[in-house]
């Protein structure tokens, strides 16, 4: 369905290289709606210079999430969000661990079926 090219599908690690972050949010696409039947929506602004890859609603709150494949901790997308709408928090997966930065709440990608908890007991 990618059109992805044969050749790069027998060569393993470069498939991962390139698809990383499609592979990543699809990952935590089936995770949301299997764990918590959530509806999938986005945001990008007008300028689509910043997308956020998911926003959730849990106990009334929107919650936007971004997706990150590797340890990058910048959330630039994030950050505009906030700007913008003023959430009272805001969240991102990636292969880091546990943690808390201002209104930014870190969750491994291990651990997306505990969202809703790690949100809201803040």
């Amino acid at each position: 369905m990618a059109g992805t090219p044969v050749e790069l599908l027998v060569q393993g690690k470069r498939l991962f290289n390139e698809y990383e972050g499609a592979f990543v949010e699809n990952y935590v696409a089936q995770q949301l709606v299997s764990h918590f039947q959530q509806q999938l929506y986005y945001w990008r602004s007008n300028g689509g210079k910043a997308e956020i890859d998911f926003l959730c609603e849990f106990a009334d709150r929107i919650c936007p999430l971004e997706v990150k494949a590797g340890i990058n901790p910048k959330s630039k997308s994030l950050r505009s969000y906030d700007l913008q709408f003023k959430p009272s928090l805001l969240a991102r997966t990636n292969l880091l661990n546990f943690k808390k930065d201002g209104k930014i709440y870190n969750l491994p990608l291990y651990a997306i079926s505990l969202l809703p908890e790690y949100l809201l007991q803040s």
